[in-house]
């Protein structure tokens, strides 16, 4: 069940990207074609505040994923530690022993 809410959050995240730069963009152009008819100002400001929320809101629904790759990895090395750490110590046994 878990894969599956994770795949949904990254299709998610697809239509987030396009809907955070089109939708600003869009009525940037909109007051560009009533206000402002020579330069495209309102636009390219639509498309930078679409920008920062897109890279904002991404960051936002990546982040638990990033930190559930952390633990793992943090719970894989202590795994890796605890390992060697027996293998040491039942060495030392085996050599005591002797």
């Amino acid at each position: 069940m878990k894969n599956w809410s994770a795949a949904l959050q990254l299709m998610i995240v697809g239509f987030y990207v396009p809907l955070s730069l089109l939708i600003p963009t869009g009525i940037g152009l909109w007051l560009d074609r009533k206000v402002f008819h020579e330069f495209p100002l309102c636009t390219l400001i639509g498309l930078g505040i679409g920008t920062i929320v897109m890279v904002y809101g991404v960051y936002q629904m990546v982040r638990p994923f990033l930190k559930e790759d952390k633990t793992v990895g943090k719970e894989s090395l202590v795994k890796q530690k605890r390992a060697k750490n027996t293998t040491l110590i039942n060495s030392g046994q085996k050599k005591d022993k002797e």
